[in-house]
This record gives structure tokens, C-alpha cells and sequence, in this order.
């Protein structure tokens, strides 16, 4: 049993640490119980004293064997009651059970969390499906579509550019045209009075042009 190792002298601890400390206060026992002499009730009452006084022991183990010394002393004719001392109490045990309720309500707060964390994923799940649905089908009516967009800006930016450039090509072969059939050097936006049929004509008698 997974119990057994926080077991010891039939108290069972809540840590593996505090049943070692109690292992550890068994060993303590037995040492002073082999060199204590039931005989001597003041020499008891002195390591009882010294014991108590040190807090030598604190889990229920120790505090155990201390209540057996202190029944043993108020039987004892020879020791004057109001002599012997009461076992400490080391723990508290309001504060031991507030402990316990705190460490419980974190947990429930954490499963609470869990819970509330697995619904949230799922919401997210859910928006992501969504979010690649609306997505799909843009890039589906972009595909199918002709007016200027994600898929196809860049070409219908590019057909724009190509008819302007014609355009403008068509524009300008029309001005040239027309500025050969008025004389104009596109140059000097003058007229071109070197060609034939572009000077005026002399009158010969009166030496005068018309």
C-alpha cells in the first residue's frame, strides 16, 4: 500500500518527511527509555522536565510517550503534582485544517480552471473553423472574380498600365502627325518654314510678299 511508508507506531502522517521525524523520535525513545530507572520518579520528573522544556518531542509519537511519563509521575506518591508539567502542543490545528481547506478549494479552483480552459479551446477550435471557412472562401470568390483584388490586383494593375501606355502612344503619334501637317518642330515648337509650300510668296513686280 502507498500508505505504509507514512505509517508509523499506528499514526499515519500526512508527508513522508513528518514519518521520518516520527522514526526518528521512536529511536530518541527507546535510547532514554533504556537509561531512565522507573525507580527514580525524580529523576524522571527531571528528563521529563528537560524534555518538555526543549520540545525533544512534537509529533503525536513523542507527545505519546510524554503523556505515558506524565501519567507515571501523577501516580507517583513521591512528586508533587502541581510540579509537573503539561505536554505542548507543537501544531495547530485550526491552522492545519484551514491549510487542508485552502490546499482543497486550490484544487477545485484548478480543476474549475481546466474546465474553463477546455471550454475556451474549444470555442477557439470552433472560430478558427470558421475563420479558415470565411478565408477559403474568399480566396474562392477572388479566384472567380473580376474586379481588382487580392488574386488578381497586381494583373489588373498591370492590364491598366498597358492600355494607358497605348494610349498614350496612340495620343502621341496623333500630336506628331498633326504637327507635321501644321510645320511645327516638336523641338522648337515653331514652325518649319524650310519646308516647300511654308514660305511666303514674292511678288516679283512690286518686290512685296501678299
Amino acid at each position: 500500500m502507498a500508505d505504509i511508508g507514512r505509517s508509523v507506531e499506528g499514526y499515519l502522517f500526512l508527508s513522508e518527511e513528518d514519518a521520518a521525524l516520527a522514526r526518528e523520535e521512536v529511536d530518541r525513545i527507546n535510547y532514554i527509555s533504556s537509561r531512565m530507572s522507573a525507580n527514580n520518579p525524580n529523576a524522571i520528573l527531571a528528563v521529563y522536565d528537560r524534555m518538555v522544556q526543549n520540545r525533544t518531542f512534537v509529533t503525536p509519537v513523542g507527545q505519546e510517550y510524554l503523556g505515558t511519563l506524565r501519567d507515571y509521575l501523577y501516580k507517583s506518591p513521591q512528586i508533587d503534582d502541581s510540579l509537573i508539567k503539561d505536554v505542548p502542543v507543537v501544531v495547530s490545528y485550526t491552522e492545519a485544517l484551514k491549510s487542508e481547506k485552502e490546499k482543497e478549494k486550490e484544487k477545485k479552483a484548478e480543476r474549475r480552471k481546466v474546465k474553463t480552459f477546455k471550454r475556451e479551446y474549444q470555442v477557439a477550435l470552433g472560430v478558427i473553423g470558421a475563420l479558415i471557412f470565411v478565408i477559403i472562401s474568399m480566396f474562392t470568390i477572388a479566384l472567380r472574380s473580376d474586379n481588382p483584388n487580392i488574386i488578381n490586383y497586381e494583373n489588373a494593375i498591370v492590364d491598366k498600365y498597358a492600355g494607358w501606355e497605348q494610349e498614350l502612344t496612340e495620343r502621341e503619334s496623333k500630336i506628331r502627325e498633326k504637327e507635321e501637317e501644321l510645320g511645327i518642330d516638336p523641338l522648337t515648337d515653331k514652325e518649319d518654314t524650310s519646308k516647300p509650300g511654308t514660305q511666303p510668296e514674292i511678288d516679283i513686280e512690286t518686290g512685296a510678299g501678299d
